[in-house]
């Protein structure tokens, strides 16, 4: 197949490449250099492999790309660029030891060129135990501001093997300053070297001082709340993990340290070795980077880490969030099916893979395996998730009672979350249990007296049932000041003013909630509702078919299909009069970003 300079241009003005910006003009010089040579044959073949590649990569299909760019570097073995390409597609699929000979294949002068080839000779020949290897590959080349901290950081692990703590130590802060959030992960791997040459003092120092002014890594707390306990601070170290835990969130490692505290279990201090501290110095800026992107780019590093630290199951759980964002569930499914069953992480990644099955479409696959991880261990973390889940699959009832068994233990540790009697009052409201309902929303809002969401589900069922508008009122008025730019809040203000007659007034604050949330049926509907009532009935079937178009749920389809065919009802006597409303101008939300929720 001959294959002429102008289709190439013809495919990449179409739009077959397009998505990178300067890679794109990069790609049509890279097919240029392709198309060089005596051999028509084997430069098509090239060509046409690296244009499958390429589309692959773009379409976010590492495997293919892996194909691809291997086929294409095979034909031109002098493009390192290829190489590059090719190890990057097999760590994306989760393939190391492919990279690995991918990587062996590229030649000096030209691997020094290549930072993601070198990074991956490196993290293999510590794995193999040649740290003079991986000392050369690291000291070779030149690398981006992300990809040198790495290798400072794996440097470092070797200089502490060679010449002891204080030359790994003065390695690293060659580099503090150029970064907060690097400079964080640069004195997390400081602790941490002095974790494993036993100079736990001055690992403390530096874990306290990362406590107060960076980033609040769980490694980080962790290592701290052990060193504290063995010190006598068994209190401090506690409130440190309580702490980390209402401000950062539900960690295994974390909680499982807390309650080894609070039961008096004898308390031991890991220390990494040369492999799990580097498997540490991938870790740690690959979990800081998928914090801040819905890319599953930072699969790249996971990959590494798990091949230096295969039993690091925490890089599995975060690198299957990164997979299931990016729409590679499959592949989400089959890093979290590498969990053993002993590991901490267990029902974290069960818990996981059950809602990655959900948003794939197999809902009883996804209970099945939620119900198995719950007959396993009765997890606090796990068990929310599985009350989540049912909800979405309109298992109210049963979500219900694992909402209640949550609140039970979580009342008998003395530590209410209003997150739970939130998720069971909207149960029990949704199972027409009202009274009960109200009660736990009221406790929810005890617990967290200016929490937004909270403020609006009680207001909103005030209102919408008829009863107490003018608290109800008050308090959505006050969720509305509290997140401003939220869709299904200002839909709560809209449709308030809506249930008390001022359909003019709902229509102002209706139209931006849509803006906001364009997404949500309720919301359509209840612009249409709006429309309708102040005569604009072409605008409201509009949204009421708009509605059936964005999945609502089943019981309120029948509904919109008879507003579509009758319209609303007449109105009787407006409910304006009954209550003072407040004096707030519709004008006072100007933001155009979404938020919040009923």
């Amino acid at each position: 197949m001959k294959v002429s300079a102008n289709l190439i241009a013809a495919i990449l003005a179409c739009g077959l490449m397009t998505g990178c910006g300067a890679g794109a003009a990069y790609d049509q010089a890279h097919i240029a250099t392709l198309m060089r040579g005596a051999d028509r044959s084997n430069e098509a073949d090239s060509y046409s492999a690296f244009l499958v590649a390429r589309y692959a990569s773009l379409t976010n299909d590492p495997r293919r790309a892996l194909e691809g760019y291997e086929a294409a570097f095979s034909s031109a073995p002098e493009e390192v660029d290829l190489a590059e390409r090719a190890v990057f597609a097999a760590l994306m699929a989760g393939e190391f030891e492919h990279a690995v000979r991918v990587a062996r294949r590229v030649e000096q002068p030209a691997m020094e060129t290549s930072t993601l080839v070198r990074l991956t000779l490196a993290v293999d020949a510590i794995h193999d135990g040649q740290a003079a290897r991986a000392e050369r590959l690291l000291n070779s080349g030149r690398y981006g501001p992300f990809n040198h901290a790495m290798a400072t950081n794996l440097q470092a692990w070797l200089t502490l093997e060679r010449a002891g703590p204080e030359a790994a130590k003065e390695q690293l802060l060659t580099q503090i300053g150029q970064d907060p959030l690097l400079d964080s992960v640069s004195l997390y791997m400081l602790g941490m070297i002095h974790l494993s040459a036993g100079e736990d003092a001055e690992a403390l120092t530096v874990f306290e001082t990362l406590w107060d002014k960076g980033p609040r890594l769980a490694q980080a707390a962790e290592a701290q709340a052990r060193l504290l306990a063995l010190r006598g601070r068994k209190l401090e170290a506690i409130t440190l993990l309580s702490t980390f835990r209402r401000e950062i969130g539900p960690n295994p490692s974390i909680d499982r340290l807390k309650a080894e505290l609070v039961t008096g279990a004898p308390i031991v201090l890991p220390r990494p070795t040369l492999k799990e501290g580097a498997a540490l110095a991938i870790y740690a800026p690959a979990a800081a980077l998928s914090a801040q992107t819905s890319s599953d780019f930072s699969g790249v590093y996971f990959a590494m880490a798990l091949a230096l630290d295969p039993q690091m199951d925490v890089a599995r759980t975060l690198w299957a969030d990164a997979l299931d964002q990016a729409g590679r569930r499959g592949d989400a499914i089959s890093v979290l099916s590498q969990v053993d069953p002993a590991s901490e992480f267990y029902a974290t990644a069960r818990g996981q893979m059950a809602w990655a099955l959900r948003r794939e479409g197999y809902s009883d696959d996804a209970l099945e395996v939620a119900n198995e991880a719950l007959a396993a261990t009765r997890d606090r973390d796990l068990m929310v998730q599985i009350g989540d889940l049912l909800t979405t699959l309109d298992r109210d009832g049963e979500a219900e009672q694992v909402f209640t068994d949550v609140i039970a233990m979580d009342t008998a540790q003395g530590a209410p979350d209003w997150r739970l009697w939130l998720a069971r009052g909207a149960a029990r409201e949704r199972l027409g249990r009202w009274p009960e309902a109200e009660v736990d929303l009221r406790q929810a809002l005890a617990l967290s007296p200016d929490n937004a969401e909270i403020l609006n589900h009680l207001g909103y069922n005030l209102i919408d049932r008829g009863l107490q508008l003018e608290e109800g009122m008050r308090l959505i008025s006050r969720a509305a000041d509290l997140e401003p730019r939220s869709g299904l809040i200002l839909d709560s203000l809209g449709w308030a003013y809506f249930m008390l007659g001022d359909h003019a007034r709902a229509v102002v604050h209706l139209e931006r909630a849509v803006e906001l949330a364009p997404g949500d049926p309720v919301i359509n509907e209840h612009l249409g509702d709006a429309y309708w009532r102040i005569g604009r009935r072409l605008e409201a079937r509009f949204q009421w078919r708009r509605a059936l178009t964005l999945n609502p749920r089943p019981s309120d389809v029948t509904g919109l299909h008879a507003k579509l065919e009758t319209g609303l009802p007449s109105t009787g006597t407006s409910l304006v009069s009954v209550i003072d409303l407040p004096g707030q101008e519709p004008s006072r939300v100007t933001s155009d970003a979404p938020g919040g929720g009923r």
